[in-house]
């Protein structure tokens, strides 16, 4: 967690290529490591506003394995075929292909996914590509060998065909990886929409009611940190916004055996009134809201090959979920201030806020390492939020 020593350490990490605001190509960190001891707030002014530490201030440290070392992934018994790195004429490496199937575009009234992006583009640790897809294409076997990774993000009013979804299927079972987020509309229909590609997993969304946004009570649940019981809710509200404080924390049931890399290090994410996750018996729930008892987070392995992961929201990619922004609402440094956190331990003190109580980095470097096939690059990044395996 982070408060915890985290000593610098060569592990996966995975680097994906954006297109940047301004049309150049960015790299996406999702993957890192921090050093102890470090603040939750390291990097924030005295003011308590947003700087610069929320995203991997230091040097980035690449050490690729060494060719032949041996990558431990049970799958390649199951015959899934090792990534290996390839490099272009101009010297671009890559292992590991991504697409974001859709846009990030949401009907929320704080839809700034700035700090999401960010992060993406300006902290590099690895060898993957990805590519924006914003227009529905045809997901055909050629197109799907393209890539190792689908995001479905934003994909309502996108139909696919039975062939297009069989053949989603058949490259998953070849080793391919899903992440799949809903909620960008709220719309009845984005249930549907959302769960045309996972289907085949098992796992699907079931929509949200005008009932259930009225008895959304998520702002009443209790945030702890780090197992601790004094409930630090409030602490998610600092001047200037009051997003994260009216969302449910999500909290992540730890996992064992391969779905362990899923839930290491994490905690809460926060969500908004989500859409319930469904699955079959095989499917593993890693989260439930607290408010509705639906499923939040679900997890699959298909045929021992590709991974699938659902989750009810989309609120992990708004900027509200990674970063204060204003100041603490109480600037006390004082025993009687519950969101002031004094130094201990070697740990530096630092005000409470949904930097250190909610994980949502560490969530997409997970999800991400997680559904990856089997890949030979392995890479040193530095990232004062994110914990590697």
């Amino acid at each position: 967690m982070l408060g915890s020593c985290r000593m610098l350490v060569k592990e996966t990490a995975v680097r994906i290529w954006l297109p940047s605001a301004s049309g150049l190509l960015g790299a996406v960190l999702l993957g890192g490591v921090a050093c102890s001891p470090v603040s939750p707030l390291d990097g924030v002014d005295s003011e308590g506003s947003g700087g610069t530490g929320q995203g991997g201030d230091g040097d980035l440290n690449v050490d690729k394995t060494p060719p032949g070392a041996v990558v431990d992934d049970p799958r390649l018994d199951n015959g899934i075929p090792l990534r290996e790195e390839v490099c272009d004429s101009t010297g671009n490496c890559t292992c590991l292909r991504l697409a974001l199937l859709g846009t990030l575009n949401t009907a929320a009234d704080d839809k700034d996914t700035s700090a999401f992006q960010d992060w993406l583009n300006d902290n590099s640790g690895g060898t993957a590509t990805v590519e924006m897809v914003t227009t529905k294409p045809d997901v055909n076997a050629e197109f799907l060998e393209s890539y190792d990774i689908l995001i479905v993000a934003n994909v309502n009013g996108w139909t696919f065909s039975e062939s297009e979804k069989a053949a989603v299927a058949e490259w998953s079972a070849r080793g391919g990886g899903i992440v799949s987020l809903t909620g960008f509309e709220s719309t009845q229909a984005e249930a549907a929409d959302t769960s045309q590609l996972i289907a085949f997993a098992g796992l699907g969304y079931t929509g949200t009611t005008n009932a259930d946004f009225a008895a959304n009570n998520g702002q009443s649940v209790p945030v702890y940190y780090q197992g601790a019981n004094v409930d630090l809710k409030n602490c998610l509200a600092w001047t200037g916004s009051s997003d994260a404080i009216i969302t449910t924390p999500i909290q992540f049931l730890p996992q064992t055996g391969t779905m362990a890399d899923l839930t290491f290090e994490l905690d809460y994410v926060g969500a908004y009134v989500g859409w319930g996750v469904t699955g079959s018996a095989e499917a593993t729930v890693l989260a439930t809201d607290p408010t509705s008892g639906k499923n939040m987070a679900m997890a699959t392995e298909v045929n021992g090959a590709g991974r699938v992961l659902a989750f009810g929201d989309e609120w992990i990619v708004f900027a509200n979920q990674w970063e204060p922004t204003g100041n603490p609402h109480n600037l006390q440094e004082d025993e009687y201030n519950i969101c002031y956190a004094p130094a201990q331990g070697g740990q530096e003190a630092f005000f409470h806020s949904v930097r250190s109580l909610y994980q949502t980095k560490q969530f997409w470097y997970n999800a991400i390492t997680w559904v990856a096939p089997p890949n030979e690059c392995h890479f040193v990044v530095q990232d004062i939020d994110v914990v590697i395996r």
